[in-house]
């Protein structure tokens, strides 16, 4: 059996897969621990696992880490280059800075076989290159994000490396080859045909969607079931609080006592009262939920598009910033939604699309062949298998040296 440290940012959609992984990881014997720099509640971590939150280690750090994360409410009013100057250089970069003292103690007192760390997680790869420990790098979202900056964008691509180059040099590490990531295995969380990837590099391995995190959130399903209406998931993740109130409020003056059965994952509290048709939760079982949906709004959070599409379902995308919009294009090429820019949604063009994905059976059609290909990529077993393979491999590989 092996030890497993998964190495994850303050955001929790990208926690999640990582979670559930684990869980199906300590299924089969392994040992695993997650490393964060946020608190995670007990009831998000699988039994025998652990969350290692490195409070003390990061008190000198705290005021930095809440700008860093308030600073992710501004990403909706940002251009394109300054998103991209808002991810790397003011998130990942300084994420990163803030986690390598804590993580460094804890790799050396748990010594595990493997890290793996989140694509955007670069102190795990990093740390992971400096002690000489197997590294994979999880991505929860599609590749190519950015498209080819080398060729497209070559400042834009000259500015990345130097940012990382920089970032890698402040611990030790010098020469041209970039660390953050591993070049041995990346394990991807969709699969090649909704990610429109025809040859995909020998290291990057699609394994669909996974699922099995502990969500034991309350929901009101007696209520669900009395809804005689279509069923409507909507849900804006766990960022861009900001925005909430004037998102949700569309939602109300399209919807209100229409013949639909609006499901909002969000805080009850933007509102003193919301209209019969909509049930509210904060946190909801979005996993035991979806089958009961007929169709989903969000913002393109990968989680909810992965539950999405797992269930056949057609979506309504409304990209506000970060990877939505190349999310947004994935699921428009594949024909199994519509998109409407945040910025740009009316009222009545959200009523419309709404009718027509519930209406037309050719997007729930092309929804169910995603959904196929999802199966087909593999789930939390390909995913197992990946891990526990390249662990035995790497554990021969450090004998034989």
């Amino acid at each position: 059996m092996s030890k497993f440290l998964f190495v994850v940012p303050p955001f929790f959609g990208h926690i999640s897969p990582t979670l559930s992984i684990g869980a199906s990881l300590i299924a089969k014997g392994h040992e695993v621990r997650w490393f964060g720099i946020i608190p995670l509640a007990d009831t998000h971590v699988p039994a025998s696992g652990q969350y290692i939150y490195p409070q003390d280690d990061l008190v000198k750090h705290q005021e930095e880490l809440q700008k860093i994360l308030k600073r992710q409410d501004d990403g909706p009013s940002c251009s394109g280059p300054e998103v991209m100057k808002l991810a790397l250089e003011e998130t990942y970069v300084p994420v990163a800075r803030i986690m390598m003292e804590a993580l460094g103690k804890v790799s050396d007192s748990w010594r595990p076989d493997v890290i793996v760390n989140d694509c955007i997680t670069f102190a795990g790869a990093l740390c992971a290159h400096i002690k000489g420990i197997p590294c994979v790098t999880t991505t929860p979202v599609p590749p190519d994000v950015m498209g080819d900056t080398a060729n497209s964008a070559p400042k834009i691509f000259e500015w990345q490396e130097n940012l990382i180059k920089g970032l890698q040099r402040e611990f030790g590490v010098y020469g041209d080859d970039i660390v953050i990531h591993s070049h041995k295995m990346n394990i991807v969380f969709t699969s090649e045909e909704f990610a429109g990837v025809t040859k995909p590099m020998p290291h990057m391995r699609f394994v669909g969607p996974v699922k099995g995190r502990p969500n034991n959130a309350a929901f009101d399903w007696d209520r669900l079931e009395k809804a005689t209406t279509p069923k409507v998931f909507v849900s804006l993740g766990t960022l861009l609080v900001d925005i909430r109130a004037a998102f949700f409020k569309k939602l109300i003056d399209a919807f209100a006592d229409a013949p639909v059965t609006i499901i909002a994952a969000t805080n009850p509290d933007i509102f003193e009262q919301w209209p019969d048709n909509f049930i509210v939760n904060g946190f909801v079982p979005q996993a035991e939920l979806m089958p009961k949906m007929d169709m989903v709004i969000c913002h393109g959070g990968f989680n909810t598009v992965n539950d999405t599409f797992t269930n056949g379902l057609p979506m309504l995308i409304t990209p506000i910033a970060y990877d939505h919009f190349h999310t947004a294009k994935l699921i428009v090429n594949a024909g199994c939604g519509i998109s409407i820019r945040y910025k740009r949604l009316r009222i009545e063009d959200l009523k419309t699309a709404v009718f027509e994905l519930l209406e037309n059976p050719q997007y729930r059609n092309a929804a169910l062949k995603i959904k196929e290909t999802f199966i087909a990529a593999g789930g939390n077993d390909k995913a197992v298998q990946l891990l526990e393979e390249f662990a035995d491999s790497e554990q021969v590989l450090f004998a034989v040296d």
